[in-house]
């Protein structure tokens, strides 16, 4: 990278930082380049480095501090339930889509087969604060009709415990970082480009049969991820 878009990328950051509001004010790439007059890839470098830093955009929309949530991998407990056990959390589920769609090739393998599967894509807020953007996964024909029921508000772990009998036995997750494509960062209202974490989770029953796979996109800086000798005793445990 030349000086001059080093210095390029400085400038934006203290902009950033002398005005958060900003992000919110232009929430594309494209508008925070047009008003810095940089390219998108100085912002994107910039925004990059921010988060990298755990610096945390302050809006209307956020207060000056802010929980870090952690999560125990391993543990089949719904999403939900691992975020509110911190006091006073109180989640919305909100459901962007459910249908029945073909099966994804990438996804023919983990199934065993090509049935259909139920999409369910979900955004979880914290008041107006997105806390995560979903895609779950299910056969249609173990959860039939599930594509017709209203899921808001709702956990769907024990949904399917309540009205399928169904309870999840095991699965295993993999973490990684990526940045935040345009339809990603537009519900978890961050800009183009932030880095964000990809969970994608793969979900067994009592018989070692798959029965769902999520992909969940959450900010960086908002969650922690962490096992516990527990956790590893348990689903080792289960493979035994």
């Amino acid at each position: 990278m030349e000086y001059r878009d080093i210095a390029s990328k400085t400038d934006v950051e203290e902009q950033i930082r002398a005005n958060p509001k900003i992000i919110t004010e232009k929430s594309t790439e494209r508008g925070l380049a047009e008003f810095f007059k940089v390219s998108r890839t100085t912002v994107r470098k910039a925004l990059h480095d921010l988060a990298m830093e755990s610096y945390m955009f302050q809006t209307d929309n956020y207060s000056s501090e802010h929980n870090v949530f952690e999560i125990n991998m391993l543990k089949m407990s719904s999403f939900s339930e691992e975020i509110q056990k911190e006091e006073n959390v109180q989640i919305e589920i909100k459901v962007l889509s459910n249908q029945i769609i073909k099966m994804p090739a990438q996804l023919r393998t983990f199934f065993g087969s090509n049935q259909q599967l139920i999409r369910i894509i979900r955004q979880r807020l914290l008041g107006k604060i997105p806390l995560s953007y979903e895609i779950n996964y299910l056969p249609s024909e173990k959860f039939t009709d599930l594509e017709k029921q209203d899921l808001n508000n709702i956990s769907l772990y024990e949904y399917l415990k309540e009205h399928y009998h169904f309870t999840p036995s095991h699965g295993r997750e993999e973490i990684t970082y990526e940045a935040a494509t345009e339809d990603k960062a537009e519900y978890l209202a961050i800009a183009e480009g932030t880095p964000i974490y990809k969970v994608s989770s793969y979900s067994y029953d009592n018989n070692f049969q798959p029965f769902e796979y999520t992909e969940q996109y959450l900010i960086g800086n908002r969650f922690r991820y962490h096992l516990s000798a527990k956790n590893i005793f348990n689903y080792e445990e289960k493979h035994k």
